[in-house]
């Protein structure tokens, strides 16, 4: 059965992610404290690595203090893995010290430095309840196999490390194969019987083609339920490294070419506009906050049992 292996979470869109023992999943599905602050510039435009490459060269450490669960950043830049910087950026980003800085706006939040890394001012905008997903209509935790994260590691040469960290996900789940989660989303179904009907012309008509395909499952982790909506379409960050935000020349044209050559017998895709996805969105199931924690086992609920 399929386990939760890792948990973990991104408190600043964009910037590292910190791995968790145990998580509060809400009502919607996100996990707790994760994607709930992001950077905007003055005209209230998202900086993210998606549109700004430079924001992954960007080392965040965050630290929960022991006072009253006030939370701190830690955020260090490495000036040597920043090709996509300008020289006079690069000058200036020699001089900026590692700092630590309540997760707050004004004066005393880390807006002044990461203005001063980034070249450009910047506000950070929080939003306590579900955070900033990327998919609205799907708010809750992403979800992939640890065994997917080696397999595409594989294809490009990637560690484990480098694959977590170019496609981001909040939950992993061990004990299963290779693109397990795909089947959760993007369900084939039960094989169908090979009935065939004749037409009027002699030719013969399968009466299952107009079927729909199957609805994505619901599933369980500890005491959180949610349901799967569909396989993550990627953004070009997976095709950075994300310490420097160098690009890996014709990545994603190996990527879809490989998933289309690995894709499960248990998976349809019919409805993907293109293979270049991976991991699921998922949204909450559950009317209360739920906990989870490494180790509890992923339910998964099929129809008809």
């Amino acid at each position: 059965m399929p386990v939760l292996d890792r948990i973990t979470i991104y408190p600043v869109k964009s910037l590292d992610g910190v791995e968790l023992p145990a998580a509060v999943m809400l009502s919607c599905g996100a996990l707790e404290n994760d994607r709930r602050w992001r950077l905007v510039d003055m005209e209230r435009r998202v900086v993210s690595a998606k549109r700004m490459p430079l924001v992954q060269a960007i080392r965040a450490t965050f630290l929960w203090s022991e006072k009253g669960g006030e939370q701190g950043i830690e955020l260090a830049i490495e000036p040597a893995a920043i090709p996509c910087a300008s020289p006079s950026l690069q000058a200036r980003l020699r001089h900026l010290e590692p700092a630590t800085f309540p997760l707050l706006p004004g004066p005393q939040g880390p807006c002044a430095w990461l203005s001063e890394a980034l070249g450009l001012q910047l506000l950070l905008e929080e939003r306590s309840d579900g955070g900033f997903p990327d998919d609205r209509d799907a708010p809750g935790a992403t979800l992939i196999a640890t065994a997917t994260l080696e397999a595409v590691g594989r294809w490009f040469g990637l560690s484990l490390e480098e694959s977590r960290r170019r496609f981001r996900a909040n939950l992993e789940a061990g004990g299963c194969d290779a693109f397990w989660e795909d089947t959760l989303a993007s369900p084939a179904g039960k094989p169908r019987p090979p009935i065939l009907e004749e037409c009027g012309d002699g030719a013969m008509a399968d009466p299952y083609a107009d079927l729909p395909p199957p609805e994505p499952l619901a599933f369980t982790i500890g005491g959180a339920r949610l349901r799967a909506t569909n396989v993550c379409r990627r953004c070009a960050v997976p095709t950075r490294d994300s310490r420097s935000g160098a690009v890996s020349e014709h990545f994603r044209e190996a990527f879809e070419a490989r998933r289309r050559a690995t894709l499960r017998e248990d998976v349809t895709a019919s409805g993907w506009n293109t293979l270049y996805r991976l991991a699921i969105n998922t949204i909450g199931s559950c009317p209360h906050p739920a906990a989870i924690q490494i180790g509890d086992a992923i339910g998964v609920e099929r129809p008809g049992r």
